[in-house]
């Protein structure tokens, strides 16, 4: 599985940071403010935002919507 490191800046100026796998279930992953504090998954779940940085070990960058949604949506 390939290791994925993530930044999502929201439209209110949480920036959060992560790290999962390809094919992880968002709601599996722990999130990070800028204090590095765990933001519980259910305060980001439904939010818009800004933009979404998801990089793989290679370098290679991918893109999303911007909205985040329950794993139950998709």
């Amino acid at each position: 599985m390939e290791k994925l490191k993530g930044e999502i800046k929201f439209k209110d100026g949480l920036i959060v940071h992560f790290e999962g796998y390809c094919g992880q279930l968002s709601d599996t992953i722990k999130y990070f403010d800028e204090n590095d504090e765990e933001v519980p998954y259910n305060q980001i779940v439904g939010r818009r935002y800004d933009y979404y940085k998801l990089t793989g070990v290679d370098g290679s960058r991918f893109t999303y919507d911007n909205f985040i949604c329950p794993n139950y949506e998709r």
